[in-house]
């Protein structure tokens, strides 16, 4: 397997009742706090004005987390912008998630943001099966836990 970091994570909310922008003030109150471990949060920007956007996105040095609704489903995204291993990536978004207080579902995807990256669903853990897309987009797994 190439080495990367570039992956993202989207957990799916099994059934969230906020509406976007109701997140805006959460990921404010992050910041203020500091409240996710290994991460420095920095800012907030409503994206949820842009047709398939990133919805609310919270911009850390580490990573961008962002709750958003592509293809019907609301879900947090983690996209890790530092090395880290894709356990470590896949954690980080598990306690983003923990944080909300938005029960995920157990199924949930993986994508990487590296067109290099030698990656097949043997090299991620849990129950990955290559995600059929268009192949000009990411690379994406979906993984059953």
């Amino acid at each position: 397997m190439a080495t990367t970091h570039k992956f993202g994570i989207k957990l799916f909310f099994a059934n969230s009742t906020k509406s976007l922008k109701e997140f805006i003030p959460v990921f404010h109150g992050w910041i203020q706090r500091q409240a996710l471990p290994g991460h420095m949060l920095l800012d907030v920007h409503d994206y949820s004005h842009v047709h398939h956007g990133p919805g609310i996105l919270l911009v850390s040095h580490e990573a961008n987390i962002s709750i958003d609704e592509a293809e019907g489903r609301r879900g947090l995204v983690y996209i890790r912008k530092q090395p880290a291993t894709l356990s470590e990536i896949i954690e980080h978004a598990r306690q983003a998630a923990k944080l909300l207080g938005e029960p995920v579902g157990t199924s949930y995807e993986i994508f990487v943001n590296d067109r290099l990256a030698n990656i097949s669903a043997k090299d991620i853990p849990g129950k990955a099966k290559q995600k059929a897309v268009d192949p000009r987009e990411r690379l994406t797994f979906v993984v059953e836990s």
